[in-house]
């Protein structure tokens, strides 16, 4: 907390009258079951976002990412986004919902002082936003309920941002505790703790750096391609009306959608089943029966939902090389995010880390890719400091 108040000070000579603090995020299952009403599993991790803010005397907004070394300045009568604008896009986002609200948001300062590590999918600008939220209703509007903000920061995603609505970033934000992995309903807009086993395992993300320009569009178009298809089962009568209940026999009997989408739509309704059953064996501590469903998951998203690459396939299999047949230990490992890049998650035994790193250690020889590795545990969610 010292450090963003004193980068703050420093900026703008005066103190911030909020500081907020954002955990980063990622997805252990369930990353793209959103658009199917279906779940997700998450885990905030040790990585956190900090937000200092201050009111001004006139209209404008002032923005500093120090650890960008960027300064935006903004007007309240032009909250319009601009790509070039980048990450401050985030905080226009949520400063216009406010004001559709009816809040009244007068000229401010804001410091951004981010640990979350950058272009890793791991949260950093929902974290801004969920930050920038937080310090809004804390200074003007206070009444305001947990269930509205989380409708607010979702119309600054899909109204602002023109993204999709991340409900389970945002709650995951919201309400994570130490020691537990949180489930999203995508029916429901609150989210369950499930404790998570942290003695005598380690949750080791690591990050492949392979460039993804494509990512985003690569991903966008699979998941456009997948709400087609919904769009299209809807119109058969054997559909059920609630979709988490549509099956991959019903599905198979549409002869108008193409075979590779068809796989991906299955392999959706399988993920969103999978959270639950991953629920059901984390909390009754069937640790092989998680691993398993967690494998069966990467296996999924390169073969059927094809977001993998050889980097992350190469990634998760040195983490598998540590399962011991028929012992029932956490050990699995996924990509997790957009995909064509980015991390990898691996939950080992403690006991094997330093020979999993020496394994990494080869990855750059063969790829020309420095990895980055991150070891993370479960953790708080957002907070006012």
């Amino acid at each position: 907390m010292q450090k963003i108040v004193s980068f703050h000070t420093g900026e703008y000579e005066t103190g911030p009258e909020v500081t907020v603090s954002v955990p980063g995020r990622f997805h252990l299952l369930g990353d793209h079951t959103w658009f199917a009403k279906g779940n997700t599993l998450s885990m905030a991790i040790n990585y956190c976002l900090f937000l200092g803010v201050s009111s001004r005397t006139d209209q404008n907004y002032r923005l500093y990412s120090v650890a960008l070394g960027e300064r935006k300045k903004i007007s309240a009568s032009n909250l319009k986004y601009r790509k070039e604008d980048r990450w401050a896009n985030s905080v226009k986002a949520v400063v216009n919902v406010f004001m559709e609200h009816g809040v009244r948001i007068p000229g401010l300062n804001f410091t951004i002082l981010s640990e979350i590590p950058a272009d890793a999918g791991l949260g950093t600008p929902n974290a801004l936003k969920v930050a920038t939220a937080l310090s809004l209703r804390k200074l003007f509007a206070p009444s305001l309920s947990d269930a509205t903000l989380v409708s607010l920061l979702e119309r600054a995603n899909t109204g602002f941002l023109k993204t999709y609505a991340h409900r389970a970033d945002i709650l995951c934000a919201l309400t994570a505790q130490s020691g537990y992995v949180v489930r999203t309903d995508h029916h429901k807009i609150t989210a369950d703790l499930v404790p998570f086993p942290q003695e005598g395992y380690s949750v080791i993300l690591t990050d492949s750096r392979v460039p993804r320009l494509l990512a985003r569009e690569e991903l966008g178009a699979r998941i456009q391609e997948c709400i087609r298809a919904y769009e299209t089962v809807k119109m058969s009568p054997d559909a059920p009306s609630d979709f988490s209940k549509l099956t991959e026999s019903i599905l198979e009997e549409i002869t108008d959608i193409p075979e590779s989408v068809r796989r991906r739509v299955i392999f959706i309704i399988r993920e969103s089943e999978s959270v639950r059953e991953a629920v059901n064996a984390i909390t009754d501590r069937e640790f092989g029966v998680f691993s398993r469903i967690v494998n069966r998951s990467h296996e999924g998203l390169r073969d059927r939902f094809e977001i993998s690459c050889p980097e992350l396939d190469w990634l998760v299999k040195r983490a598998l090389e540590f399962i011991i047949p028929d012992a029932p230990d956490l050990v699995c490992s996924r990509m997790t995010g957009r995909g064509f890049g980015g991390c990898t998650y691996a939950i080992i035994r403690t006991s094997d880390e330093e020979s999993y790193f020496q394994k990494v250690d080869e990855y750059e020889r063969i790829f020309g890719f420095k990895p980055i590795r991150y070891k993370v545990y479960p953790s708080d969610g957002a907070r006012i400091l």
